[in-house]
């Protein structure tokens, strides 16, 4: 009996462990197919990376994770966390130094299209591995601002980043100083301060750079008053107002700023320079009288304008490097310079510029003990010159008009006509001169 039993539990046995075999084996299949699937669905983006890996070399995967972290950085920043952006920062500054270099031209770049695919689907596929989540405008539904002021005045009235003012502090409030910051000062002091930068010589230029710097900066810089009395310090009784403004469209500004920019004048951060060059026949050998030398004569031009109304001009030898300092101080000129005042009409400048030489001792002694004064001898320089504009910048040109000498002798004025013509009178081209606006001696009034 005992035999038959064992003999019938053999076959049982093995069919058992055929099917747990079996069972094994469907498992272990069914379990590698999801692993294989989830981790095809998981690593599609590091896929297309790893792609883009093998074609590139260690230097570009470096350079485009310095990039993904630096862009993260910047958007992190716009949206108000600046302090959630340093760690961002730091880490792209640690693998490339100067990628705030190699952004900016990287982005120049985009702008102009010739940018490589590559290296661009590259540091987008390391930047989509950042979580970084929309923008909080765009979160709220609000509207997307065309203009920047616009923009600017509306962020600043958002009272948890710059609570109702224009510039946000990054001081800790947790912690006790003594000292302000620059963002606690009231709005009259900021507009003094400015009214200091631009100053009485226009340098326009440093208000620029210094809109550049915030945006409450930007929104002091677009100050409707320091732009009117730019204009005024500029045109005078002739700058008119926005309102009454010729029929014709191009001469309608929106703004004064508007006005400083595309109405014709002239420019106070440099000079205005003109070469002239001729040849000059010399006098005869006086051993060979078939020997006739050429001279080659060159000069240059000089003409700088204030915007008080008065102009330098010089005309010498010397070549920019050296005549240009020459024009620097105003109230110390040499006698070779000539002095004056101009006025603008429109796109012409006229210019009165006065070179006196006095004749003999100044007074003279006469009988009865009287002095009288002796007559000086002037003369008188009337110039009209016409503003153009180069293919790089406005109002980089002055085109000669007109241009006549009046001498006075003995009580009887003399008038001289120049003729003008463009190999002797060449057009002047701006140049700029930052030692011109070093100093500021007043503030802009």
């Amino acid at each position: 009996m005992s035999d038959v039993d064992s003999d019938g539990e053999q076959p049982d046995r093995e069919t058992g462990t055929n099917a747990l075999d079996e069972f094994r084996e469907n498992w272990q299949r069914e379990l590698q197919e999801h692993t294989n699937t989830g981790s095809k669905g998981r690593s599609e983006a590091g896929d297309r990376l790893t792609a883009a890996n093998s074609n590139l070399s260690e230097t570009d995967l470096l350079q485009a994770k310095a990039e993904s972290l630096y862009r993260t950085a910047v958007q992190l920043e716009q949206r108000g966390k600046v302090y959630d952006a340093l760690p961002f920062y730091r880490k792209a500054t640690q693998i490339v130094p100067d990628i705030e270099f190699k952004f900016y031209e990287q982005q120049k770049q985009l702008l102009s299209g010739d940018v490589s695919k590559k290296y661009l689907n590259l540091a987008n596929d390391l930047a989509n591995q950042l979580d970084l989540g929309q923008s909080d405008s765009t979160q709220s539904g609000e509207e997307v601002v065309d203009n920047l002021y616009d923009k600017f005045q509306h962020d600043l009235r958002q009272e948890n980043i710059y609570n109702g003012k224009m510039i946000a502090s990054s001081r800790d409030a947790n912690v006790l100083t003594t000292g302000l910051h620059f963002a606690d000062l009231p709005p009259e002091i900021v507009m003094r301060i400015l009214r200091w930068v631009v100053s009485a010589q226009l340098d326009m230029r440093s208000l620029e750079q210094c809109a550049a710097v915030c945006k409450g900066f930007y929104v002091y810089a677009r100050d409707e008053e320091l732009w009117r009395l730019a204009c005024v310090k500029v045109w005078g009784h002739n700058v008119g107002t926005l309102e009454t403004q010729d029929s014709d469209v191009s001469n309608v500004y929106y703004s004064w700023r508007d006005m400083f920019i595309r109405r014709e004048r002239v420019l106070f951060n440099g000079c205005y320079i003109s070469k002239t060059t001729y040849l000059r026949m010399g006098e005869n050998s006086f051993q060979d009288q078939f020997y006739r030398p050429v001279q080659l004569v060159e000069y240059y031009r000089y003409i700088r304008f204030m915007p008080d109304g008065k102009v330098l001009m010089m005309t010498t030898a010397d070549e920019p490097a050296q005549g240009v300092p020459k024009l620097k101080h105003v109230h110390n000129v040499r006698s070779e310079t000539l002095r004056g005042r101009y006025r603008l009409f429109g796109s012409t400048v006229t210019l009165v510029l006065q070179k006196s030489q006095t004749r003999g001792p100044a007074h003279l002694r006469q009988r009865r003990g009287s002095i009288m004064p002796l007559e000086e001898d002037s003369s008188q320089f009337l110039i009209e010159l016409r503003i153009a504009g180069s293919t790089k910048r406005r109002c980089a040109q002055l085109v000669w008009s007109h241009y006549t000498l009046v001498q006075k002798r003995n009580k009887v004025d003399i008038s001289s006509e120049f003729d003008l013509t463009e190999a002797k009178y060449p057009p002047l081209r701006f140049s700029t001169v930052k030692s011109y606006h070093l100093d500021a001696d007043a503030p802009l009034a």
